[in-house]
């Protein structure tokens, strides 16, 4: 009887380490960050909160953090174009820092002249990608 239940734990840990990196693409880094800066933009500030990262909810930069995307010329989420130009992963970082990764983008607004460069970085936990470090 003691078999069928190891067995059984054996399957859920494999199972769930598997459906855990399932997220841990750059495309699904890439549709994060976009999320949060379009939450941004349309005032959805309950749901961009969320996609912060804990270290980051946890040292009281949260509102720092923020703050650099609420410009009143973002405001207008049909004028607001967001290009995602590079998902960097430095390599040879050590093992407990191996789920970070830096977001290179552009912000712009088509009804203002204002675009603004943005390097975000990320951190890969609790099976997704979550916003600062």
């Amino acid at each position: 009887m003691k078999n069928k239940w190891v067995f059984f734990l054996v399957f859920l840990l494999l199972l769930s380490s598997c459906y855990s990196k399932k997220n841990k693409t750059e495309e699904r880094a890439k549709e994060r960050v976009n999320q949060f800066v379009m939450y941004m933009v349309k005032d959805q500030l309950g749901e961009a909160e969320k996609m912060l990262s804990s270290s980051l909810l946890d040292s009281g930069n949260k509102e720092f953090f923020m703050q650099s995307f609420d410009d009143y010329r973002l405001k207008d989420s049909a004028s607001v174009v967001i290009e995602i130009v590079e998902v960097f992963v430095p390599p040879n970082l050590p093992k407990e820092k191996k789920n970070r990764a830096i977001v290179g983008l552009n912000i712009s607004s088509t009804k203002y002249d204002l675009t603004k460069i943005v390097s975000i970085p990320i951190l890969y936990e609790k099976g997704d990608w979550y916003l600062g470090l």
